[in-house]
């Protein structure tokens, strides 16, 4: 991915607000710039889940949580947005795995 970043901002974390703007529905992001670190509630080691992003202003201030789905392939990953419907279907999903085990 190729995009101009902001100060010290990571190459994932815009293409993340390109999402968030809307200029893009969804965008593949190479395997060296995908960084999983950037969410909150997320299952380290999965190859694909949904993650919570919080933006951060430039003041400081943190955003509402917002909602992102990936799937990692070899050579990156796809990113798309995602909603809390779909974060408590998925931990919900999750957890009935788990108990089944």
């Amino acid at each position: 991915m190729k995009t101009k970043t902001r100060n010290d901002e990571k190459p994932m974390e815009t293409g993340l607000r390109e999402i968030l703007s809307g200029r893009a529905g969804a965008m593949k992001i190479d395997a060296k710039d995908f960084d999983v670190s950037v969410f909150s509630e997320i299952r380290y080691g999965e190859k694909e889940g949904i993650g919570v992003y919080y933006l951060i202003y430039r003041d400081g201030s943190c955003a509402e949580a917002q909602y992102f789905k990936f799937r990692i392939h070899g050579d990156g990953a796809v990113v798309e947005r995602a909603n809390k419907r779909e974060m408590q279907e998925y931990d919900k999903e999750r957890l009935g795995h788990l108990l089944r085990r």
